[in-house]
């Protein structure tokens, strides 16, 4: 799948360092797996920002104070949904992403 063919993007924000963000790492890999492989009709790409290195500006413009939080966008990078409250079970940040595209 190409990056044109992304309906939706799901990012991952994280740091180095972070205890917290570095358990949701498998987390995070397995989610992306089971809904490409759950809901492939979604059309999700899956990314990750490094809020070191990448811009922390957008960050403070969607509310993301801090890591690891998650992020839903539909087309034209419209929010559909943050969540911030950092370590979450696979089914739980799975419910979240789906949630929030279904509710789009």
């Amino acid at each position: 799948m190409t990056d044109q063919q992304f309906k939706y993007r799901v990012v991952f924000f994280h740091q180095p360092g972070c205890a917290a963000c570095n358990a949701m790492k498998p987390v995070w890999a397995e989610t992306a797996n089971v809904i490409s492989e759950e809901y492939p009709h979604y059309a999700v790409g899956f990314g990750e920002w490094d809020v070191t290195t990448d811009d922390w500006a957008f960050c403070d413009q969607i509310n993301c104070d801090g890591t690891p939080n998650f992020a839903v966008f539909g087309e034209d990078a419209k929010l559909l949904g943050l969540n911030t409250e950092g370590i979450l079970a696979q089914s739980q940040l799975k419910d979240f992403i789906i949630g929030a595209i279904e509710k789009a």
